[in-house]
């Protein structure tokens, strides 16, 4: 089966004592001395499977890394559309929840800090806001809320919910995360990530009142590689489908017919298109060594669900689409709705379907791969380019109706 994402992504990164160099936003200092930095984040779809963070003041690097001096207040802009169902959270190891780590909470103190903020919860935490009201009880941020001890609220139960609204309902609020990390003594770095959507985290390094950086060090490691697409997944806007541009083994010679040769955009989404397609037909080729319907499902369902995304994401890229605003009830801003609301789900649902998998013990998607051609009936499937074609014609017709 194609995978598009290592299950695990395993892959650690070495920790490395070297000049790191960081972003840190668009700083500000008040007449009585505070200091507020703002970064506007929004996510780069096209930048990996999942997609990744990015951030204005910072380039148009992907998941950059970010700086906070210890002490300053940092805002964090989400009201781009590109940010609905990636809720920021922020956690002293990658992935926060996702990987069951210690989060940025009022009641977790950093490794090995040896302060008491544990004991009245007022350790560093975000704290969420929603069309600019706090939707929290904690605050360390006195310019934002009076500071308080023994609350745990810090808004996110409200916050986080509210980011799988329909992208137009989401669209008519504001959305912003305040952060003030103010404990000095830790020698680790801290991290953002996204709360609905795994893998999408980036690094913080804290910087001390001696304006130095309390880790040189890349540490903790991050635990998994970004996603690096090819220069072909690029030009779509598609992730892992390089390999299977046709013509290929186990495709037919064509998805898409009678493409007018005189529309060279038309011809390369057409391509861009048929290389999804292919790795679809592939990706839906199993065995059920898992015995289980709810696994075969699932090893069917998540090619599915990524030739949808990729289909969304190649859209997008295009210059088809002609949205000013995507509230509007204007064809193409019907269609880039469509088309984000797909993304954004279906990734999440793919996500979901994978953990599925691992807390079943279920074979994975490469162990339950079959090939579409070989001659060994006892262990692969033989089947006709054109009976191909027809299925994956079915398939694609439902992944639109999905």
């Amino acid at each position: 089966m194609v995978s598009f994402q290592l299950p695990l992504k395993l892959l650690l990164l070495a920790t490395v004592a070297t000049e790191i160099s960081a972003c840190g936003g668009k700083c500000e200092t008040s007449s009585d001395g505070v200091e507020t930095c703002t970064f506007t984040a929004a996510v780069n779809i096209h930048a990996g499977e999942l997609g990744y963070y990015a951030f204005e003041e910072c380039g148009e690097e992907h998941n950059p890394t970010l700086e906070m001096k210890v002490g300053t207040t940092y805002v964090f802009d989400q009201s781009g559309k590109t940010n609905h169902m990636h809720p920021l959270g922020f956690a002293y190891y990658p992935g926060g929840a996702h990987t069951g780590l210690d989060e940025l909470e009022p009641g977790i103190k950093p490794e090995n800090s040896a302060s008491k903020c544990a004991d009245n919860m007022s350790c560093p935490a975000p704290m969420y806001f929603v069309d600019g009201k706090y939707e929290g009880k904690y605050s360390n941020i006195a310019e934002k809320v009076a500071v308080t001890t023994g609350e745990d609220d810090f808004g996110l139960d409200v916050y986080e919910p509210l980011f799988f609204h329909p992208l137009t309902q989401w669209l008519e609020k504001s959305w912003s995360v305040a952060v003030k990390f103010d404990i000095e003594d830790m020698d680790k770095d801290i991290f953002y990530f996204c709360h609905i959507h795994q893998y999408m985290s980036g690094r913080i390094k804290i910087i001390g009142k001696d304006g130095e950086k309390v880790s040189m060090a890349d540490s903790p490691e991050l635990g998994f590689e970004y996603d690096t697409p090819t220069d072909f997944d690029t030009a779509c806007g598609t992730t892992n489908t390089d390999q299977y541009q046709l013509p290929a083994d186990n495709c037919p010679d064509k998805f898409v017919c009678d493409v007018p040769s005189d529309n060279k955009s038309l011809m390369n989404f057409a391509a861009c298109i048929e290389a999804m397609d292919c790795a679809m037909v592939q990706g839906i080729t199993n065995y059920v060594k898992s015995n289980s319907e709810v696994a075969l499902f699932i090893h069917q369902m998540i090619p599915h669900h990524q030739n949808a995304v990729n289909m969304a994401n190649a859209l997008l890229k295009t210059d088809a689409i002609e949205c000013d605003d995507v509230t509007s009830e204007e064809p193409h801003c019907v269609m880039e709705e469509v088309a984000r609301s797909i993304i954004n789900s279906q990734n999440y649902q793919i996500q979901q379907m994978r953990a599925v998998l691992d807390d079943e013990k279920y074979e994975s998607e490469d162990n339950e791969s079959c090939d579409l051609t070989s001659t060994d009936s006892s262990s692969s499937i033989q089947i006709a380019p054109t009976t191909i074609m027809k299925i994956a014609s079915v398939v694609v017709f439902l992944g639109m109706m999905n």
